[in-house]
């Protein structure tokens, strides 16, 4: 007999299938597919929570344009400099690098999409274990895991 529990459907479920979807779309840009590159090898937790770190950074700078006299360092610009000065992370570089030669609101929008899809990938993590399939460990992961609980208070290496 065939068993078609929830959890004998989604033990061989791909986590990474949004991300390999984005990849092979050839309608996407550029910028969203590297986007999804970069994501892909990332733990899903952290994919998602760094990502919207810094869409919450650049949404701070476009709220801030025109608002902030010249010379003076707004809220998104410092959000950004922590990000960019080794107090975030490589992979928070890496998804501002690769927007980093676009205005702000199309960066903003991707960055939004990206977010939006790791979103779903996170919760599908949540389906996955509530049905009692195995959750893939993502390379990497468990070393990051360390990092992150080595330090003070199990703060990130560079700070809270």
């Amino acid at each position: 007999m065939t068993d078609l529990s929830m959890k004998a459907l989604l033990e061989t479920y791909d986590i990474n299938l949004p991300l390999r979807d984005a990849l092979n779309d050839p309608a996407l840009s550029p910028d969203r597919r590297a986007l999804a590159a970069a994501a892909f090898r990332q733990d899903v937790d952290d994919a998602f929570y760094s990502a919207m770190e810094l869409l919450d950074a650049l949404q701070a700078v476009e709220a801030d344009m025109g608002a902030v006299p010249s010379g003076v360092e707004s809220e998104g610009q410092a959000r950004l400099r922590h990000i960019l000065n080794g107090e975030g992370d490589d992979y928070q570089r890496r998804l501002y690098y690769i927007l980093s030669e676009r205005p702000v609101s199309p960066a903003i929008r991707d960055l939004e999409w990206l977010t939006d899809l790791l979103h779903g990938r996170s919760r599908m993590v949540r389906t996955l274990r509530e049905a009692g399939a195995p959750v893939p460990r993502m390379p990497g992961a468990d070393r990051h895991r360390q990092e992150l609980s080595s330090g003070p208070i199990g703060c990130r290496p560079f700070g809270c």
